[in-house]
Order: C-alpha cells, then sequence, then structure tokens
C-alpha cells in the first residue's frame, strides 16, 4: 500500500525540509549550488497587482479632472470674460457701414438758368472672363464701341487688361439712354452701378468762374477744385450720412438696414450772372480770339450802384464736364491775369489832378507828339501836331506826352494815394480762388532814380491790373465815385432750403461826385473823336456812352487791347463793359480796333437784356484844345 505523503513545513526557511522526494532534483540542486530565490505567496501578490491598478486609475481619473476644469473655464472665459468681444468681431463680419450719399448743391443764375447740377448716372463695369463665357472679348468691344461712344480697340484693351481679377471700368459715367442700351445686350459680364455726377448744362458756359469738382470714386465725395465750387465746397457738399447693412450668404439682410449718421442736405448757390449776357460775351470774345489770333479774351459787365456783376466771361475756356488735364486752362482770367492797362489808367491820374492840384477837364497843356522828360523820351501812339490840349483832349486822344504832365502837378504821394483808393494793388472782395492783387511799385520808388515810374503809371504802364479791377474802377465813376464792392453771389439756400439772400456790399467814397461828374465829361468825348476816324465802336444808338481805349505794350513785343465803357453815361441806372484782350496777332492792336468791337456787341445786347431806357445819346460840349471852337 503506498506510503501517503508528508505535509510540507509551514516555515519555507526550516532546516529539516529536504529535498522534495516526489519530484527530480535539480542538477544546480545536487551539485550543492545556492537555491533560488522563492515566490510569495498567493495573497501576497493579489494585494500588491491591486494597489498597483488603482494608483494607476487615480492618477488617471486626476489627469481627466484637470483637462475637463481646464476646458470649463475656458467655456466661462469665452462666454463670461471673451464673450463681448467676440459678438463684436462676429458682428463686424456680417454687418457693413455703407455711406449715404448727400446730393451736391446746385449753382443757378440770377435768371434761374442752371449752371450746375448733380444726377444720378451709371458706371459701367466688365467682367472679362464671364463675357468669354457667351461671346469674344473682341465682338463685346464691337458691340459697346457705339453706346459708350469710344474706340473698339480702346474697349479691348480694357477688357485684355483689367484693372483687377473681378473686373475693369470702362466708362465711369454714363446717361440713361446708354445704360439701356447696355442692358439691351443682355451679357452677364458687364455691370452699371449707380454713381453720382456732376453735371454742367451749358458747357463751357461760365467754366473759369464754375470752376470743377473731383469725385473720389470710394464714396461719391466730390470736391471743388476752383472757381465757385471751390470757393463754396461746404455749402454745396453738405454732409454724408451713414447706414449699416447686415450681409448674409444670399446678400443683405431685409429689414436690418440702420441709419446711424444722418445725410445733412446740401445748400443751393444763386449768382448775380445774367446767363444771356454771359453767353453774349463769351461768343463775342470767342469771335474776336480767333479773328485777331489772340492769346484770350476777357469780359466783365457790371452794375456800378449794385456792383452786381452780370457776366463774368473769358475765351478760351474750358468744359468741366470733361475730364481736367491742364489745370492751368481752368483759370478764371478776369480775376486772376495781371496785365498792363494802358491808357484806360489815364482817368485815375486825371482824378488826383482835378482833386489835389485844383485842375478842370478845361486845364490845358502844349503837347508835342514826342518829349524828353527827366531824360527818358515818350510819344504817343500815333504822330500828331503840337497843340494845346485841355485834359479831356489828353483823355478823348489818349495822349501820354499829355498825362505825364498832368502828373508833374500832383505829389508822388498825391498819385500814389489815388490810385489805391480806386483799388489797384488791392483785392476786391470777390474772394475766388486765384485772385490777383495786381502790382502796384511803392510810392517809395517813385522818387530819385525811379522818379520815372510814375509818369509811366500815368498811361497805364509799369503797374499791373486785373480785369475785375479796371471794371471797378469805371463803375466807381458810373456811381458818382462810390465804390461798391462787386458781387458774384446774390444769395444761397441752407439745408432747410430757405434762401438767404447775400449780404449788402460794402461801399466807400474814393472821389468827390464832382470829380467824377468831370471825368464823365471828359470820357464822353472819347466816342466822338474815333468815331470821327472811322472807329464808332463806343456809339450805341440812343445812349451817351462815357469810355475810354487803351493799349499796353508788354515785354517780348507783346500788345494788351482794352475798351471800357459807361453807358447810360448820364444815368445812375447804367452798366459798365470792360473788355481786355491780350497778345493779338493779325491785324491791328490798338484797343478801339480789337476790343472795341466786343464792347458794341456786349453793350448793345446787355442793354436791351436789362430792359435799361436811353438817355438820349446827348454828348456835352467840352473843348478838347484851347480856343476850340464850339
Amino acid at each position: 500500500m503506498a506510503r501517503s505523503a508528508k505535509p510540507r513545513s509551514a516555515n519555507p526557511r526550516s532546516a529539516k525540509d529536504g529535498p522534495a522526494k516526489d519530484g527530480p532534483q535539480t542538477a544546480r540542486g545536487l551539485k550543492g549550488s545556492p537555491q533560488p530565490p522563492r515566490r510569495a505567496s498567493s495573497r501576497g501578490l493579489s494585494i500588491l497587482r491591486r494597489s498597483n491598478t488603482n494608483r494607476r486609475l487615480n492618477a488617471t481619473m486626476l489627469a481627466v479632472g484637470l483637462v475637463v476644469a481646464a476646458i470649463g473655464f475656458r467655456l466661462i472665459e469665452f462666454q463670461g470674460v471673451d464673450g463681448r468681444n467676440f459678438r463684436m468681431l462676429s458682428e463686424e463680419q456680417n454687418v457693413e457701414t455703407l455711406p449715404i450719399a448727400s446730393l451736391r448743391g446746385e449753382i443757378t443764375s440770377s435768371d434761374g438758368i442752371v449752371l450746375a447740377m448733380t444726377v444720378q448716372t451709371d458706371q459701367v463695369q466688365a467682367d472679362p472672363p464671364l463675357i468669354m463665357d457667351y461671346t469674344s472679348l473682341q465682338a463685346m468691344a464691337q458691340e459697346l464701341a457705339g453706346p459708350l461712344q469710344m474706340n473698339r480697340s480702346v474697349i479691348l484693351h480694357l477688357l485684355r487688361h483689367p484693372t483687377s481679377p473681378e473686373n475693369v471700368v470702362l466708362k465711369q459715367s454714363v446717361n440713361l439712354n446708354v445704360a439701356g442700351a447696355i442692358s439691351k445686350l443682355n451679357n452677364p459680364g458687364l455691370a452699371l452701378t449707380p454713381v453720382y455726377t456732376r453735371v454742367y448744362p451749358g458747357g463751357d458756359l461760365a467754366a473759369g468762374l464754375l470752376g470743377f469738382v473731383n469725385t473720389d470714386q470710394n464714396d461719391d465725395v466730390m470736391t471743388g477744385e476752383a472757381g465757385l465750387e471751390e470757393e463754396y465746397n461746404r455749402l454745396l457738399s453738405g454732409k454724408n450720412g451713414k447706414q449699416e447693412e447686415e450681409f448674409g450668404p444670399d446678400g443683405i439682410v431685409p429689414n436690418t438696414q440702420t441709419v446711424i449718421k444722418n445725410v445733412v442736405p446740401a445748400g443751393n448757390l444763386r449768382l448775380t450772372i445774367q446767363s444771356d449776357i454771359e453767353w453774349e460775351a463769351q461768343r463775342e470774345c470767342a469771335i474776336q480770339v480767333r479773328a485777331t489770333e489772340a492769346k484770350n479774351c476777357s469780359v466783365i459787365v457790371i452794375q456800378p450802384r449794385t456792383g452786381r456783376i452780370l457776366a463774368l466771361a473769358q475765351y478760351p475756356d474750358f468744359n468741366p464736364n470733361l475730364p481736367i488735364t491742364n489745370l492751368a486752362e481752368t483759370a478764371d482770367l478776369p480775376v486772376s491775369e495781371v496785365f498792363a492797362p494802358g491808357s484806360t489808367a489815364k482817368v485815375m491820374t486825371a482824378a488826383a489832378a482835378f482833386l489835389y492840384a485844383k485842375e478842370t477837364p478845361l486845364t490845358s497843356y502844349l503837347v508835342p507828339w514826342r518829349i524828353d522828360w527827366h531824360g527818358a523820351w515818350y510819344h504817343d501812339a500815333e504822330y500828331h501836331p503840337t497843340l494845346r490840349y485841355t485834359i479831356a483832349g489828353i483823355i478823348a486822344h489818349s495822349l501820354n506826352d499829355g498825362m505825364i504832365q498832368v502828373a508833374q502837378n500832383i505829389t508822388p504821394e498825391e498819385q500814389y494815394r489815388e490810385i489805391r483808393k480806386f483799388g489797384i494793388g488791392s483785392y476786391t472782395g470777390l474772394n475766388l480762388p486765384g485772385e490777383s492783387a495786381g502790382l502796384l511799385p511803392p510810392v517809395q520808388q517813385w522818387t530819385g532814380p525811379y522818379r520815372n515810374e510814375r509818369y509811366q503809371i500815368s498811361f497805364g504802364q509799369s503797374v499791373g491790373v486785373t480785369a475785375i479791377q479796371m471794371a471797378e474802377v469805371y463803375a466807381t465813376i458810373a456811381n458818382g465815385g462810390v465804390a461798391v464792392a462787386p458781387q458774384i453771389v446774390a444769395g444761397h439756400t441752407t439745408a432747410s432750403g430757405k434762401y438767404v439772400p447775400a449780404k449788402p456790399p460794402a461801399t466807400r467814397r474814393v472821389i468827390p461826385a464832382s470829380t467824377a461828374g468831370q471825368l464823365i465829361e471828359s470820357l464822353d468825348q472819347v466816342s466822338p473823336v474815333y468815331n470821327r476816324a472811322g472807329e464808332p465802336w463806343g456809339l450805341v444808338n440812343g445812349y451817351t456812352v462815357a469810355s475810354k481805349t487803351g493799349t499796353s505794350q508788354e515785354p517780348g513785343n507783346i500788345y494788351g487791347a482794352s475798351f471800357i465803357g459807361i453807358a447810360p453815361a448820364s444815368s445812375t441806372n447804367n452798366l459798365v463793359v470792360a473788355v481786355n484782350v491780350q497778345d493779338p496777332r493779325k491785324g491791328s492792336y490798338f484797343g478801339i480796333s480789337v476790343a472795341g468791337p466786343i464792347f458794341n456787341a456786349v453793350m448793345k445786347f446787355a442793354l436791351a437784356t436789362m430792359k435799361i431806357p436811353p438817355d438820349g445819346g446827348h454828348v456835352p460840349y467840352v473843348p478838347l484844345t484851347q480856343g476850340q471852337a464850339r
């Protein structure tokens, strides 16, 4: 019977335990080598494994908790702290602020004719790649050439070289008829964008006075760049408004428009200019400039008692409806160009002699054709025998050699003072851009080495004036010696539409009424003298005309021709027409021959237009030479 196995000792380290009898012994055990380490009990192993798992689980849970906490903190930060900023960024991506244009105001003449206005037109844009989905660029250029009134090759070049990947502007502005013709082409590659355009219905009519505007295509803002457009830019512009609109995937979201700044409407400008007289003056200027191949011409028509300017015309002019390529061509010549006035300036020295030397139109001087005066030679425009001429005769025959003798009898200070009082060397107060004050040498230069300066000034040389200044000189004489500040603006309308008339013009007395009367008597004699010589340009049937011619010589053998007249001379309800033509190069260069025909045509037209009654055309008798028989 087999023996039962003896149980092992519970103490693993007991010395009584020998090698196991029921199992083979290892070679190492047989050779007495050290025993291998004994394994722990199954209970101890279980405890160790359970402890490691808990630690890992706890560490994992802690990490997950930290991540969740971090995410929660960021959510709180996004919604609470940064939420407002994110909402603003979101709105900025979906809301766009658009300008609301304030339409630029109108400029009208005194008779209600619109000279400048703003209209809505269309800008023509093209998307060349989209066009080519339907037709060729060559075919499209051919179709557009007619409506756009552009050369086919120019349009084709624009289509082949677009200004951006999306589109190219073919024309900045087209009218309603052209826009309709382009719409009928039914090509998705063409687009019409509404824009506002400044329009001058009269073309070049009064363009030098009106000026022009530049338009910023990004926001349709028009800015005056010359003339009245520049001077009254703030009134005519108004102020643009702003509007917010929300955009979605399909464009503007309906009912999301919000006005954040209201438009301030522009005002309108009403001028003293009479459009028909302005047109006639400009037309006569153009005719004579072409006939004489002159550099330019200016004509001013003014009411002496009110200071209102009825015409401020010039030629050449420019068309403000077209792109401006040369700013020099936009100059307002009647107020900006400076020239020597010639004999039209003699009235100022004569006025000083009447006032300070107590001379009269009958005071006489021995006047040769040519004279040596203080070491300098002077001569008259045409040969004449030596005669004793009255001051009225010196003015009527325009004798330089006589006027320098008149100047001798007044002091340089008296002569200078009177010329300054007439406005030479000063601004007129019109405040038009580019206006010049003229050139009047200081009185200190009228003595010593420059002692002959004042004698040259006495007959209109060595002094620079503008056309408006000389018109004002004669308007002062015509108004009994009282200067009325010239006016070009009759009034304006405010943003609310209320009409506000211009302030009454400033007035000042320049010479006594008696002195003005003496000058009128002398000027009355001019037209009959020239009429007897075959030059009838100072005569207007039924009206007495007090006038003066002027012929100046500029450096470079350039001449200036002037004619200024008052009609009816015996009435306070009168007009002054001042004409100046610079550098006539064909035919005569004398004031009576070149400027006279313009004066005659414009004065007749202006008197008829303003319905000024005639005064009978009676010329008072004033002897022109001493001992002259009546």
